[in-house]
Parts: C-alpha cells; sequence; structure tokens
C-alpha cells in the first residue's frame, strides 16, 4: 500500500462515518464514479479536521458549499481564535499519477468568484444565483463584529499549473485574499495524511479548563522560579478528571509532542489497568490520592473565579503539552469515550502546569527534555522512549514516509487509533525497535541485533551513522524474508526448515545481512540474491555444525538458537559468503 493508497483508505473511512451519520446521497456508494465523488467531497473533510479539528462529521459538513452555485468555492471556515477566514476550494485526482503530478487545468481557476461572494452580491459573474451554503456564510461574515480585523485566506486543496504561483492565483480568483496556501498533492500526503494517520493535529492553541472554587481555601499553588534567567511559573491545581478526559479525547496525540510516549492503548494489567479500576470502581475522590498526577508545559497560564458561574473558576492554558501523565490522560479519555461522563463524578486529579514563553531556542527545549525526563517516574521510562524524540528518528520517518509510504512507529502508540479503525494495517509500521536491529545488521552486528534488550539497543544508537537509502534497503530484504513464512502448519512447516534449516527460525538478522551485502556488489535483482542465497542455506548450517570454533553450541545436537546470537555468526557469515570487507 503506497502513499495515496494510504489516503484513499482514510477518505473511504470518513465516507463510513458519513454513511452513518448524513443522509446526502453523495455518500450512497454504488460504484468507483460515485466513489471517487464521495472521496472528492470528504477530502474537504480531511483537511477541516487536521487543519481545524473538525471531527464531528456533520458540523464539518456544515462549512462546505460545494455544489450548484457554489461561485468556486468548496468550504470556508471562519477562526475566530486567530481572526482568520479560509476559503477552500479542492481538486481530487482519481489515480496516484494524477493526484501527484497533473495540475488543475487553467480555466478551472477562473470559476472561482470570491470577490462576489465577499462583496455580499447574490448572483456570481454568470448570473447564476448562489445556493443555501453561500448565503449563509456571506450572513456569518455580516454578523462579525470585528470583520476589519479578519484576514481571507484562500487555501488550494490540488496541482496548480507550473507558470502560476500563489499571487497569481489570488489574482485569478478576484484578488480578495490576504494569504494564498497551495497544497499539491504530495504536500498533501505530509501536511494533511501523516498527520491525520498520527492522531497528531488538531493544533487549537488555548484551551478553558473549569475546576471547583472554594472560597474557604485555597485551590491552587503558584510559584516562580528562575533558570538561567528565565523566569518559570508552576502552577499546581486539582483539575476535574473529566476536563482532561475531554481534551485528551478530541485532541490525542497533538498534546503529547513532547511526551516519550504516544496514545498507548489500554493493555491488561499495569498502569493502564490501574487507572482504569481507580476510576471506575470508586465512588469517591480517591482517584486524586492514587495518581501520581499529570504534568502540562505551556506558553501561558490564566486564572479566573469572576465568571458569573458559582463554585466555579476558569483557567486559560495556552499551547499545553503533556509531558508527564499520558498514560494516564489516555485513560480517562478512553473511559470517556467508552462511558460517558456520569463516571466522572466528584474525581479530580492534580495537575503541575509549567509555563515558560513562547520563543523555541535550544535552551528551552533541553529544558523541557529535562522536564519530561525528571517527572516520567510514574511507570518506568525506558531509554527508547527517551529517544523518541531524537531528531534522527524524526528525520528517518518522514524519509520513509515520504519516500516509501512506510510508517516508523517512533513512539509507542503513535498509530493506535488508525490502526484500531482497520484504517492502516500493522504491515505498514515499522517499530524503532525493528530499525535499530536492523541499523546493527548494516554495521555487521548481526548476533547484537538478535541478542541486544531493548535498553542495550538504544544505548549504543548507531543510528546517526546510518544512510536512510541502505535502511530502507535493509527492511525491504528484511520483509521479502519474513514473507517466506507460512502462516499455519507445525513449526518446521511454518519455518520452512526442510528449505532454510533454522535460519527464518532463529536466523533472519543474518540471512538479511548476507543477502544485503551480496546485493551491494551484484547487477542481480534482488529475488534472484535472495533465492541464491536461500540455496545455500543449509550447506552455510552444515558447515557451521562441524567448525571447531563453535563445538560451544553442541548440547544433545547443535544449538542453533544460541548460535545465531552467539560470537562466531558474525565472523562465519564473513568467511562462508566471502563477504570480505563487510561492515
Amino acid at each position: 500500500m503506497n502513499k495515496y493508497q494510504l489516503l484513499i483508505s482514510v477518505l473511504d473511512s470518513i465516507i463510513a462515518e458519513a454513511q452513518i451519520v448524513s443522509d446526502r446521497n453523495i455518500y450512497n456508494i454504488s460504484n468507483e464514479e460515485s466513489a471517487n465523488q464521495a472521496r472528492s467531497r470528504v477530502m474537504i473533510h480531511l483537511f477541516l479536521r487536521t487543519r481545524f479539528g473538525l471531527i464531528d462529521f456533520i458540523e464539518a459538513e456544515s462549512f462546505i458549499t460545494e455544489g450548484g452555485g457554489d461561485g468556486g468555492l468548496d468550504a470556508y471556515y471562519i477562526d475566530q481564535e486567530n481572526k482568520t477566514i479560509y476559503l477552500i476550494q479542492s481538486k481530487f485526482r482519481t489515480s496516484e499519477t494524477n493526484f501527484e503530478n497533473v495540475p488543475v487545468a487553467g480555466y478551472e481557476l477562473f470559476k472561482m468568484d470570491l470577490g462576489a461572494i465577499i462583496n455580499g452580491n447574490e448572483h456570481g459573474q454568470d448570473g447564476e444565483a448562489f445556493n443555501g451554503k453561500i448565503q449563509g456564510f456571506q450572513r456569518k461574515i455580516r454578523e462579525i463584529s470585528e470583520i476589519g480585523r479578519y484576514r481571507y485566506c484562500l487555501v488550494f486543496l490540488g496541482n496548480i499549473p507550473s507558470n502560476l504561483d500563489p499571487v497569481r492565483l489570488n489574482h485569478i480568483s478576484g484578488n480578495v485574499c490576504n494569504d494564498v496556501q497551495v497544497i499539491n498533492g504530495k504536500e498533501t500526503y505530509k501536511q494533511l495524511l501523516l498527520p491525520y494517520l498520527q492522531s497528531d493535529f488538531y493544533n487549537k492553541k488555548e484551551f478553558v479548563l473549569k475546576i471547583k472554587a472554594n472560597q474557604s481555601q485555597s485551590n491552587r499553588i503558584n510559584y516562580a522560579v528562575n533558570i538561567n534567567g528565565q523566569t518559570v511559573n508552576i502552577n499546581l491545581s486539582f483539575i476535574p478528571t473529566l476536563e482532561i478526559a475531554k481534551m485528551m479525547n478530541e485532541y490525542k496525540n497533538s498534546l503529547l509532542k513532547f511526551n516519550p510516549r504516544c496514545y498507548v492503548g489500554i493493555k491488561n494489567g499495569g498502569v493502564n489497568q490501574k487507572i482504569n479500576n481507580s476510576i471506575l470502581q470508586t465512588e469517591s475522590n480517591e482517584f486524586s490520592l492514587l495518581n501520581n498526577g499529570i504534568t502540562i508545559i505551556c506558553n501561558d497560564f490564566q486564572y479566573s473565579d469572576r465568571n458569573a458561574e458559582p463554585g466555579v473558576a476558569t483557567l486559560l492554558i495556552t499551547n499545553p503539552q503533556i509531558v508527564n501523565g499520558g498514560q494516564t490522560a489516555f485513560t480517562l479519555s478512553k473511559i470517556f469515550s467508552e462511558k460517558g461522563d456520569e463516571i466522572f463524578s466528584n474525581k479530580e486529579v492534580l495537575v503541575k502546569f509549567i509555563s515558560l514563553n513562547q520563543e523555541q531556542t535550544p535552551e528551552q527545549n533541553a529544558l523541557i527534555e529535562k522536564i519530561s525526563e525528571a517527572t516520567n517516574n510514574q511507570t518506568p521510562v525506558e531509554l527508547s522512549d527517551r529517544k523518541s524524540n531524537d531528531q534522527t528518528l524524526i528525520d528517518l520517518q518522514n524519509y520513509l514516509f515520504e519516500n516509501h509510504g512506510l510508517l516508523l512507529e517512533r513512539k509507542k502508540g503513535e498509530f493506535y487509533d488508525t490502526l484500531s479503525k482497520n484504517i492502516i494495517t500493522k504491515d505498514k509500521i515499522i517499530s524503532k525497535d525493528q530499525i535499530m536491529r536492523l541499523s546493527f545488521v548494516i554495521n555487521g552486528r548481526v548476533a547484537e541485533a538478535r541478542s541486544y534488550a531493548n535498553e542495550k539497543l538504544f544505548k549504543d544508537y548507531p543510528l546517526p551513522s546510518i544512510d536512510f537509502g541502505e535502511l530502507f534497503k535493509i527492511i525491504t530484504i528484511y520483509k521479502y524474508i519474513e514473507a517466506f513464512l507460512q502462516r499455519t502448519g507445525s513449526q518446521d512447516e511454518r519455518f520452512r526448515v526442510a528449505e532454510f534449516g533454522y535460519g527464518l527460525k532463529y536466523g533472519k538478522y543474518a540471512i538479511a545481512f548476507v543477502i544485503f551485502n551480496i546485493s551491494k556488489n551484484s547487477t542481480d535483482e534482488i529475488d534472484v540474491v535472495v533465492e541464491n542465497v536461500k540455496n545455500q542455506w543449509l550447506g552455510f548450517e552444515t558447515a557451521m555444525a562441524n567448525e571447531v570454533q563453535n563445538s560451544d553450541y553442541f548440547d544433545d545436537g547443535f544449538n542453533y538458537a544460541n548460535y545465531y546470537k552467539g560470537k562466531t555468526i558474525n565472523k562465519d557469515l564473513i568467511d562462508y559468503f566471502e563477504l570480505g570487507e563487510a561492515n
């Protein structure tokens, strides 16, 4: 499945939602033509979800104006927070090549009659009356009291002709916008598809949380500290668990960018199940005592109890990021989505808000990393988790997706949401642990690739010295080898012992190492190299079982399980297959 197919999978999942909640005929799919018409429309939904967090289908549908009399405007969005009105035009293509490369015909652009719409005209230049959705949009503009402070932004989803830049596009469309954004086919993958698959979007700036206000005792603690000349404000407040649950349920991974962990699924036992039980199996506020709390970094924190609501105060949080307690927040959100809000009554969680300035300096990023490491003690934070925000891993994730449509899971649970909805399958994902093992294979450390535990893999961390192109090659080879496994039958049948000996059971990294190095200097296609190596593997195992340096592996027969992670395997592979100076 390539990037375009992943996109189609996402669009089809949104269509499936539409078929449940919408009675519009366009979402009734009867053939490929009707499917493509529906995909064209929900492409706008994808943009509205990833850019503005409009995950409620009916709400997002209300912003779509596409249809007869739309004046060339397919959708709009009024961003009150940033005082920007977005005018959206979308051109979906029904094949991968066309979607990524073929520009829209020039005459299509001249159909945009945005000037007439913004000026409040009832008809377009062609004399056709604007439809009800456009008239509703015009009415909303008239109702904005501070319209003079708003900016217009044209968003074009699709490929434009090479001789047409955003300035000229704005001129063609009526010259009414202060800004123009073109998201072409390839940028769609990067800006819309990948963040959607990661549930890493919904970039909301300000959050309002409601807490109890008690005049007889303080419900919060404030403290300011100076760190290297920077003032850091700290606030501790007990927040209703329902507020955290709703926030996390809607905004998911976008709140966990600085957290070493991600949106992790609840598992039997362990900390998540304990959190789950402490909400579901108690009626009092024991949760505030039993849970270690949540740490949130933000750019600003404002408290007010002057809101005409007795016993309630509001907290205005700007750009919050959960650096500790992500599993708590996730579990609360999962309970909320399954059980509703009544179960959270009178249950609170202690939240530490750390307010930093908005400058993204290296010193501030280092401070955030320190805070993240120091506060993540509710469950052990493995070194692999702490490496999840390493820049090399981030760059590799982007490279694998943009060039090969492969999803690297930097953080555990990064693709949990889309996996659980069957939008993607596990075979499209490779974990960072597997990446590390294959990096060891490239460096000729086959035994270590198989034997090292998680902590050791990331302690050595060879990734920064590995070429991304070579890494994708070894990934491809390894997947090729895994495809040889039988899905049914006895152990011997599953691992095809008659053909591979114990190579598929214990030595996949060894086989990958040999194929990788032989293919470097071979003109043969990879499948030919694989077949040649496969045909030699039984001979290799037989020969190595009779070598004196491998006598330690005899214990009621030759122990291949230990041999493939032992001290002789690296050199044996190089010598037997004459790999010369292989790493």
